[in-house]
């Protein structure tokens, strides 16, 4: 059984380990990640600032004390939009637990806390070779609004 809690102030590494993870996975995707951010001290500080702030969503799924994925949301700036809006800024699976309904249940809690505190709409991004987590998002009820493109200098 999947449990789905808020993430523990005193357990910042259960974040650091899961987005690792994440960042590991990612380099396919982006080959300038920092393989080795997450569990930096730069990386320790990131997370217990999120640890710590009331307006951010941190949640934790776990299944017999493994703790198998999360999602981070925080509020999102944009003074040009009326709406308040929430965005996922991490979140991920472990690779062996992918595909057995647990993103969808983080999504889901993630998106149920964000509209009781008056959130009005949520925004997430992800690669654009990253189909996988594309079609998920999109399954999720999200659409595309925009396309972020970078240039080397």
């Amino acid at each position: 059984m999947i449990n789905i809690r808020k993430a523990k102030k005193d357990k910042v590494e259960d974040l650091q380990e899961l987005n690792n993870e994440v960042i590991i996975d990612n380099q396919k995707y982006d080959f300038d990640l920092d393989l080795g951010w997450a569990k930096s001290n730069q990386g320790n500080k990131y997370f217990i600032k999120l640890l710590n702030d009331p307006k951010i969503c941190c949640l934790i799924a776990e299944t017999n004390k493994i703790k198998v994925g999360y999602i981070v949301a925080a509020p999102k700036i944009l003074a040009y939009r009326k709406s308040r809006l929430i965005e996922i800024t991490n979140m991920g699976v472990r690779a062996k637990y992918r595909s057995m309904g647990i993103g969808t249940m983080l999504i889901n809690e993630c998106l149920k806390w964000a509209k009781l505190q008056g959130f009005q709409k949520a925004y997430v991004n992800s690669y654009l070779d990253n189909q996988m987590a594309i079609k998920f998002y999109k399954r999720s009820g999200f659409s595309e609004i925009d396309v972020s493109l970078e240039k080397n200098l």
